[in-house]
């Protein structure tokens, strides 16, 4: 069985204009319960502002959050693959540049984010339905 991206990526995101203010970002993230921001132009997709952006580029500097850009401190270029890329090099790409967050393009056009704990959760649901289908495999 062969899994793709597109099976376990998050579908519903939301890209924030970079003119946004890192305390506004800030306060998107808190409302949404994540740990990232996917900055942009629309539908297309820029950087990402994560909370070690905050941390290292705005906390740490002792920089006002309300004059400061997301735009400003989002990583760029982005680091993304296709829907249809195979969960393992997924998994291999997100290792090798360790990153916890790979953003789905096709077209262009932002079709959703996989995160290290999307990949943990995944897998670990497998493990379980896997253990429940042997276990049902009597011994002669």
């Amino acid at each position: 069985m062969v899994l793709y991206a597109e099976d376990i990526m998050r579908k519903n995101c939301q890209i924030i204009n970079g003119n946004t203010s890192a305390l506004e970002g800030s306060k998107h993230m808190a409302a949404n319960r994540e740990g990232y921001i996917i900055v942009g132009d629309g539908k297309i997709p820029e950087g990402i502002v994560t909370e070690w952006d905050y941390i290292n580029k705005v906390l740490s500097l002792e920089a006002d959050p309300s004059r400061v850009l997301l735009k400003d401190i989002m990583t760029a270029p982005l680091t993304s693959v296709t829907s249809d890329t195979p969960m393992e090099k997924v998994a291999s790409l997100m290792a090798k540049k360790a990153i916890r967050r790979l953003l789905v393009i096709d077209n262009n056009k932002l079709s959703g984010i996989i995160t290290s704990r999307d990949i943990i959760k995944f897998f670990n649901e497998y493990v379980e339905d896997m253990v429940e289908i042997a276990s049902k495999f009597g011994t002669r």
